[in-house]
């Protein structure tokens, strides 16, 4: 692989996880108290943000990583999928908090969405969270911080992931990206706002 397509791969890859990272993170404190949801979004987060990342990135650095059946899905979307499912069934078998289920269910639809497009064009991970962080990052900073400023927190958490689909706009196909973002925006996004108004 040519090495400006591995340092693209690379950002692609971390800049994914940072995002769900911050999801998974954050989500638990809508329902749990803080200390009770601390555990909860900080192990959800290596777990399913940095793990599958760091492991798919070990990998290929060793030229170690083995072939799966085809799949429209990056490896790092697979394991990350396969462990958002097993966590999925975690949360509800402890009763764990229902807003980081939603965040959960929010990223294996993004997952789902990834899986259905590439089958008929390419689009990347990274563009789709990037659509879905700006809408649940948005939401979840805005339901956390009470008031005004909890408004305006809530505005400038979702414009960071926005402005950087924005930018990315100038490489590549323009017209992917932004599809891929109001993908990510409507699926994940869409999934975890529906399932939120259950969860509280």
């Amino acid at each position: 692989m040519p090495h400006g397509a591995v340092r693209e791969t690379a950002r692609t890859m971390v800049g994914a996880a940072l995002i769900w990272s911050l999801v998974l993170l954050a989500a638990p404190f809508l329902s749990f108290a803080p200390g009770a949801a601390l555990p909860w979004g900080v192990g959800a987060a290596l777990l399913m943000g940095v793990f599958p990342a760091v492991l798919v990135f070990w990998l290929e650095r060793r030229n170690d990583l083995r072939r799966l059946p085809p799949s429209s899905l990056p490896p790092t979307v697979l394991g990350t999928a396969a462990l958002a499912f097993m966590f999925q069934r975690i949360i509800l078998w402890l009763q764990g908090p229902l807003a980081l289920s939603a965040a959960v269910f929010a990223l294996l639809a993004a997952a789902v969405v990834l899986l259905i497009a590439n089958a008929f064009t390419s689009w990347s991970w990274l563009d789709l969270s990037l659509g879905a962080g700006a809408v649940i990052l948005g939401v979840t900073t805005a339901l956390l911080l009470p008031g005004l400023w909890g408004s305006l927190a809530g505005i400038l958490a979702g414009a960071v992931p926005a402005v950087s689909l924005a930018v990315r706009l100038r490489h590549g196909s323009p017209r992917t990206r932004l599809a891929a973002g109001a993908a990510g925006a409507a699926a994940g996004g869409g999934i975890f706002l529906w399932l939120l108004a259950y969860a509280s």
